[in-house]
């Protein structure tokens, strides 16, 4: 990944709240497993087959900085969202990977900010990015079984390439791929 930093990224939202998009640090990953385990839990009692709070310890997440960019999302300075960015994800997509794409994971809007299109915002960043580093645009995998969140995804204008089997029969689960273009 580029070592170039970006200047935060700043928009004043109709409500008046001030959005910022930076790129975390390691200082920060407190606060982001807080913000993954609370979007684990409240799947969980929704009773949303996708992530467990226990995906997200503090070493898990401090790992995340040595193969990923993280961005952090912040509402009137309070910790409002965030997402990763990496270069290639073999892992998903296979015989697919191009790194001419960035990969999009671990999109999270804290509960109390979502509908007020937070997603939305860091998506169009993370296009921003990918352009900025002449990138072919953006790639991200869904688990299949949510048609709301698939639903989401393509209406954000990101298209269906594949479905990939994550070996479901010993516990994994079913993957959309998605991709949009610059």
């Amino acid at each position: 990944m580029s070592s170039e930093k970006r200047p935060p990224h700043e928009r004043l939202r109709e409500h008046e709240a001030v959005l910022v998009i930076r790129e975390a640090v390691q200082h920060d990953a407190a606060v982001l497993a807080g913000m993954l385990r609370e979007a684990a839990e409240v799947m969980v009692s929704q009773g949303v087959e996708q992530w467990k709070p226990e995906m997200f310890s503090m070493e898990t997440v401090l790992e995340y900085f040595d193969s990923r960019r993280v961005f952090l999302l912040t509402s009137d300075g309070n910790p409002a969202g965030l997402f990763t960015l990496q270069d290639s994800d073999p892992g998903y997509w296979k015989e697919l990977n191009d790194e001419r794409y960035l990969y999009v994971h671990r999109l999270t809007v804290c509960p109390e900010y979502r509908g007020l299109d937070y997603g939305g915002e860091m998506l169009r960043y993370a296009e921003e990015e990918a352009a900025r580093l002449n990138k072919r645009g953006l790639r991200l995998d869904c688990v299949a079984h949510l048609p709301s969140l698939n639903a989401y995804y393509q209406r954000s204008g990101f298209r269906f390439i594949a479905e990939r089997d994550l070996n479901r029969s010993v516990g994994g689960r079913y993957v959309n791929l998605y991709e949009k273009t610059s």
